[in-house]
């Protein structure tokens, strides 16, 4: 089945667990939930909420001296044009970290949301977050840095690793303040009734635990898996 971009921004809609909770209840098993290392990524503006979209890849390499930075002269049909939209920028950084180095910020942001373009993850550094903020361009990243330094794009749209995580260009990536996931493409159009389903049955959970006094043998009933 096909991935509309209606069923994209649906699922934008929903929490980053609660993605997981419905790629469970179609059968992956947690040993094969992909998310990044929340230690390498975390979420730069976490109330502008959730994002998800096609990942646009790049690797870079930040330098803290050395001559200008270099960019890979690419038509942007052939760049960040080339994944469809919604996308989600995803850029591993195999270059310096610490020091007045950035990968991004305001300008980027500005040009990738011109591009539909609203989210971005990264395991190296970003800078001007509350303008990027206000943008409503959300970030994830390593951390904040001052920038200053230089910047080369190495590649463009061929696999990256962040996080752990490796990406490809056109997966589908889903974040929000508590984290980074893929989602397997083929489950995707399955996962709004899943997370019903899973919505459903934490509900009658809730109902329980609301009345007085408690039922504890109602709540280990409601609390047995149901598919």
């Amino acid at each position: 089945m096909e991935i509309t971009r209606e069923l994209v921004e649906e699922l934008g809609t929903y929490s980053t667990p609660t993605i997981l909770n419905g790629l469970k209840r179609l059968g992956v098993p947690t040993s094969e939930l992909e998310v990044m290392d929340r230690n390498a990524v975390g979420a730069m503006s976490p109330l502008l909420g959730p994002r998800c979209g096609f990942a646009v890849t790049r690797k870079m390499m930040t330098r803290k001296s050395g001559a200008p930075g270099k960019m890979l002269d690419v038509p942007p049909d052939q760049g960040l044009l080339a994944i469809p939209g919604p996308r989600f920028l995803v850029v591993e950084n195999v270059g310096e970290w610490q020091g007045p180095v950035c990968i991004w910020g305001e300008i980027t942001s500005f040009i990738h949301t011109a591009c539909d373009c609203f989210a971005g993850v990264t395991n190296g550094p970003v800078r001007d977050v509350p303008e990027m903020e206000a943008l409503g361009f959300a970030s994830f990243a390593n951390g904040a840095g001052a920038g200053g330094g230089m910047v080369d794009l190495l590649e463009i749209n061929s696999p990256v690793t962040v996080g752990g995580m490796e990406v490809s260009p056109g997966d589908l990536i889903h974040g929000d303040r508590h984290g980074i996931t893929k989602i397997p493409q083929h489950l995707a159009p399955d996962l709004p009734a899943a997370i019903a389903r899973h919505a459903e049955w934490e509900q009658g959970i809730f109902d329980i635990c609301r009345t007085r006094p408690l039922d504890l043998g109602a709540l280990a009933a409601a609390m047995k898996p149901k598919a």
